[in-house]
């Protein structure tokens, strides 16, 4: 793996982010959640942003994540709050989301030989965004 799927996967990931966090953002009732979940769906844009830029400085067009993926993820998250849409449920979902991604992005770190600085520490950089996102997220449950 290299420079470019690093990118893809931070694209990726953070595009995953927003979709998440607007998908449960209609059904969110407390309001110190509910900021919480706007900062952090900022944080994603802006992850996502950069890494476009880069790939498209690499002569590269972003490639977001599927259609099937979105519509999956989407009904996914339509029926695990079907019945229960409280605060700790959906910090629960936030919280199972960003486990993921960390997951993923230890593993696509590890596997990218990349030699520039830059797109290193944006990937870094999204791997402590989802952690914080963690952290932040569990004094809602």
């Amino acid at each position: 793996m290299n420079e470019v799927d690093l990118l893809h996967h931070i694209y990726q990931t953070a595009e995953m982010g927003v979709d998440g966090i607007d998908a449960v953002r209609g059904k969110v009732e407390n309001d110190a959640f509910g900021a919480l979940l706007d900062e952090q769906r900022e944080e994603y844009r802006r992850l996502k942003s950069s890494a476009a830029l880069i790939l498209q400085d690499h002569g590269v067009e972003p490639k977001g994540i599927g259609t099937m993926a979105k519509l999956s993820s989407e009904a996914m998250s339509t029926m695990k709050t079907l019945t229960d849409h409280s605060t700790a449920k959906l910090a629960e979902m936030m919280i199972q989301g960003s486990t993921m991604g960390v997951t993923k992005s230890m593993r696509t770190l590890r596997d990218c030989h990349v030699e520039d600085e830059g797109v290193q520490n944006l990937g870094e950089q999204l791997l402590k965004v989802e952690q914080r996102n963690i952290q932040q997220l569990k004094r809602f449950l």
